[in-house]
C-alpha cells in the first residue's frame, strides 16, 4: 500500500508541473502524494483569486485518496488577498474535506517563525505587482524584506521552464549581509536541487516555497524522517516543533 506511513492531498495549480515533481522526490519511505489540479489562468492578482474559488472542489476530490493532510500548493494564491488570507482559505478547504489542510505561504510563515528568522531577501519569478502584494503580506506578518527581486513573469508554463540555476542566480542578487535568510518564492520555481548549495555559498538558511510546503505537511503527518540533501529546514522546523520519530520500518508483506 503507498502512503502507509501517511498520505498528501496537494492541490496544485493547472500548468505547475514543478511542484509535484519535487514533492515525489521529497518523500521519505511510507509517504506518498496524491494531486488535484485548481484552475489558474495566470499569475495575477484577478486570475489567483478566481483560482481560489475553485479550491474546495479540488480538495473534496482528493478525500477518497484519504489523505492525512492537504496542501493548498501556491504561494501568490495564499497571499494574494492580504494577511489572513491564507487561512480563511484554510477553513473552507478543512469546513469541506474534514481534514487538516495547509497552504505554502502559512507553511512559509511558520518556518520562518521557528526559526526566529524576522530580516528576509526575496527571490520569485513574479511581476513586480506580485512581489509589491509578498513583501507587504510578509511586512504585516511582522518580517522586514530586505531585498526583493522577480523575473516578471505572468505566464504559469514560463516559470516551470527556468532552470534551477535561475533561482539559484537570483537568491544570491537578493542576498544582502541584513538578512537572515532567504526565501525563494512560488512553487512552480524549480528550486530543491540547489538549496544546500546556496545555503554553503550564503552562510544562512535558504527556504523555498516547495520545501516549507512539504516540511509543513510532515509535521502534520507527524512523520519526522526527510531525505537528506534538500536543505536545512526539514531538520530545524522538525526540531523546533518537537515531532517526534515515527516509526517508519517496512510493514510486514501480506502473501495471498
Amino acid at each position: 500500500m503507498y502512503g502507509w506511513c501517511g498520505r498528501i492531498g496537494l492541490m496544485v495549480p493547472t500548468g505547475n508541473t514543478t511542484m509535484e515533481s519535487e514533492f515525489f522526490r521529497l518523500c521519505p519511505e511510507g509517504v506518498s502524494v496524491h494531486a488535484n489540479r485548481v484552475y489558474l489562468k495566470d499569475v495575477t492578482p484577478e486570475s489567483l483569486r478566481e483560482m481560489n474559488e475553485d479550491a474546495v472542489r479540488s480538495a473534496e476530490g482528493l478525500v477518497s485518496t484519504r489523505p492525512g493532510v492537504l496542501a493548498f500548493g501556491c504561494t501568490s494564491g495564499s497571499f494574494v488577498g492580504g494577511k489572513g488570507y491564507d487561512e480563511g482559505l484554510i477553513r473552507r478547504i478543512e469546513d469541506a474535506a474534514c481534514l487538516p489542510a495547509t497552504t505554502t505561504t502559512t507553511a512559509v510563515l511558520r518556518a520562518l517563525r521557528l526559526l526566529k528568522v524576522r530580516r528576509i531577501a526575496l527571490a520569485t519569478p513574479y511581476t513586480e505587482e506580485i512581489n509589491a502584494l509578498e513583501v507587504k503580506f510578509l511586512e504585516d506578518h511582522g518580517f522586514e524584506v530586505t531585498r526583493a527581486k522577480g523575473g516578471g513573469l505572468v505566464d504559469t508554463s514560463d516559470i516551470q521552464e527556468c532552470e534551477p540555476q535561475v533561482a539559484y542566480c537570483r537568491a544570491r542578487e537578493v542576498d544582502d549581509d541584513r538578512a537572515e535568510a532567504v526565501f525563494i518564492s512560488c512553487t512552480g520555481f524549480r528550486t530543491i536541487e540547489i538549496l544546500e548549495t546556496l545555503e554553503a555559498d550564503l552562510g544562512k538558511p535558504v527556504i523555498s516555497a516547495n520545501q516549507a510546503t512539504f516540511a509543513d505537511c510532515l509535521r502534520i503527518l507527524g512523520v519526522a524522517e526527510v531525505k537528506p540533501g534538500f536543505g536545512s529546514l526539514f531538520k530545524r522546523v522538525m526540531d523546533a516543533a518537537g515531532v517526534r520519530e515515527k516509526n517508519l520500518d517496512r510493514p510486514a508483506l501480506v502473501r495471498a
